[in-house]
């Protein structure tokens, strides 16, 4: 006998064993794993929501939000491009403060519907400056109307449905590489026209509401700078009870140090008081659009105004930034958890990529001495002062508060996750959660494994009385088969559907096929009066290219399905082409190994193959 029959058969074994121990943990319910075993081989196969149940949820996608933040984007970089063109920012430059202000006295924007807005010139020179050849820059945008120094834009109805499409994508991409990122391969994504529908196997509560915090959290980071030389909040009057004006001595540029104002909710519900304040002022127009007015929790080390008894009660605090955000979440590269070694609390630590890491050091290089706020989904999480220019493209989040350590620890880790897989393009509402039990019901799914049993038992006993010795091998090769489809999955920590039930079953049945044609060469072979070894070798031969030929077509039509197909048709696909693999290579390879060692091994004369 031959060496490469030793090789080929150690080989085979030891993918056998290899197989079986990766497939083992998945079977813990009816075969429990040793736990080196258990430790060692992690992956594991998940069932679907429709055998397993657990929670479906349903968001709504305000696509009505991308088209406002689309206006938004081009209205801001047009105010910048007219400053260019009056002659006040050098071109390929980021205005600073005092050229803002500049452009702000010589043009207005005012923000009309969700997909016009109207720029006010100071005098007819500079609206003449605004022309064909700059709109043609911004293919989404067309002139509507000009009147006098007032000119009309709007984002062309065309792009609307475009735009309202792409955000509704995005924000499915964003959070299905949240639920990735979160080790939750069983979960599936999928949009509905605006709706983005999230299913999770399991029946675990407090998984769930992790799961919503994260999903439902729009992860927009923005870098913003404060205006404390404003009297913005000094001014404002009739504040409502539980809310109260502080004074803070706050520095405003390089040796300038002002008294700005700010306010304060402190005790039970003290964020909403607060927060449903700023937006009112907000909705009637108080705020001005080219500024922000945020809150943010208020540390105890920064409480200083508080009286006695108010010490260490929950307190929220208002900041007044300058609206344009220059450096973004956009522009990170990696976030991670780490802690300081001076107080020993969790931070998340961001590193920006190369576009921006010169952003953010020429943000920083422009406000020495002022504070820089971090927001976070609209909420200041710190403010820290600009003592310097910041190079190297890195910065902290401290999400501070005199709270307990994990507490700390777990919104750092759910913040990286959601920084990392970047913010959603628009914001999402819940529009309908439910607890759902399987989908196919506990007495279908004991029908449906009964039925798959009775049906693999049927085969594998026809094929032993029709084909014999022959039969035995071909049994073999479907037990093999089934093994190595399963253990693929489990690496891949695959979720088992009725879909991918059926590509088992249907995989099991043309393993049999593949056998079937081996066998039926080497029986005709026999028949011619063949030896034993050379009708192996030769049905092998004969029968190798109509299986390839059968098994490719099919793989072609697995392909198609996974290309064009959603959800559980793309788990059917991926589970029949994984199953097409392991049969050609049990039916072709390993059976091959069997027939080799009845023929040269045990130098069977006789071989009865039916």
């Amino acid at each position: 006998m031959d060496r490469g029959w030793y090789v080929r058969f150690v080989f085979v074994f030891t993918l056998i064993v290899s197989a079986w121990l990766v497939l083992w943990p998945s079977l813990d319910e009816v075969a429990p794993a040793p736990k080196p075993v258990s430790e060692f081989f992690t992956n594991r196969i998940a069932l679907g929501l429709d055998i397993r149940g657990g929670l479906r949820l349903m968001y709504e996608v305000e696509v009505d939000e991308a088209v406002r933040d689309r206006r938004e984007l081009r209205a801001e970089q047009l105010t910048r491009e007219m400053g260019v063109r009056m002659g006040i920012v050098p071109e390929d430059e980021t205005p600073t403060r005092e050229q803002d202000a500049q452009i702000r006295e010589r043009l207005t924007v005012e923000h009309l519907d969700e997909q016009a807005f109207r720029m006010t010139f100071k005098n007819a020179q500079d609206a003449n400056k605004l022309d064909r050849e700059l709109l043609e820059q911004y293919g989404d945008l067309r002139e509507a109307a000009r009147e006098g120094n007032k000119v009309l834009l709007q984002v062309r109805t065309e792009f609307l449905e475009r735009i309202r499409e792409t955000a509704v994508e995005q924000a499915r991409e964003t959070i299905s590489n949240r639920i990735d990122n979160l080790g939750l391969k069983e979960a599936g994504v999928t949009a509905q026209n605006d709706n983005i529908i999230v299913e999770v196997p399991g029946a675990d509560e407090q998984a769930f509401e992790r799961i919503r915090d994260i999903i439902s959290k729009t992860a927009r980071l923005e870098f913003q700078i404060v205006h404390d030389d404003s009297s913005f909040v000094a001014e404002l009057s009739d504040l409502p009870e539980g809310i109260t004006r502080s004074v803070e001595t706050a520095s405003a540029g390089v040796g300038k140090q002002v008294q700005s104002a700010y306010l304060v909710a402190r005790g039970e519900g003290a964020r909403k008081r607060l927060s449903d304040y700023v937006k009112r002022l907000k909705d009637d127009g108080t705020v001005p659009e080219d500024h922000e007015f945020l809150v943010g929790r208020l540390d105890r080390a920064e409480d200083q105004n508080a009286e006695e008894g108010e010490q260490g009660e929950e307190a929220w605090r208002t900041y007044y930034l300058y609206a344009r955000a220059e450096v973004t979440g956009q522009a990170i590269e990696e976030a991670f958890v780490a802690n300081d070694p001076q107080t020993s609390k969790p931070y998340v630590a961001v590193n920006f990529n190369g576009d921006g890491a010169k952003a953010f050091g020429e943000l920083t290089g422009r406000n020495v001495k002022r504070r820089m706020a971090i927001v976070l989904d609209d909420r200041v999480e710190s403010a820290p002062v600009i003592n310097d220019e910041i190079g190297g493209g890195r910065c902290r989040i401290d999400l501070g508060g005199y709270r307990p350590f994990n507490q700390i620890m777990n919104e750092a880790n759910d913040l990286v996750i959601v920084l990392k897989a970047g913010a959603l393009p628009v914001p999402i509402r819940p529009a309908n959660e439910q607890m759902i039990g399987p989908t196919l019901g506990q007495d279908g799914i004991e029908k449906g494994i009964q039925g798959g049993l009775v049906g693999v038992v049927l085969v594998l006993i026809f094929m032993l009385f029709y084909y014999q010795v022959a039969g035995i091998v071909a049994n073999t090769m479907v037990l093999l088969n089934l093994l190595f489809l399963l253990s693929a999955l489990a690496l891949f920590e695959a979720t088992l559907t009725l879909p991918g039930i059926a590509a088992i079953a249907l995989n099991i049945g043309m393993a049999v096929d593949a056998n079937v044609l081996i066998t039926e060469r080497i029986r005709e072979e026999l028949r011619n009066g063949k030896s034993t070894r050379s009708a192996v070798d030769q049905g092998f031969a004969r029968a190798f290219w109509a299986i390839i030929d059968s098994q490719f077509t099919t793989f072609l039509a697995g392909v198609v399905l996974f290309q064009y197909g959603t959800g559980p048709i793309k788990g059917f696909a991926v589970t029949l082409m994984l199953g097409i693999c392991t049969s050609l290579f049990t039916g072709v390879f390993c059976s091959r190994i069997f027939f080799d060692w009845l023929a040269r091994g045990l130098r069977v004369q006789q071989l009865r193959v039916g």
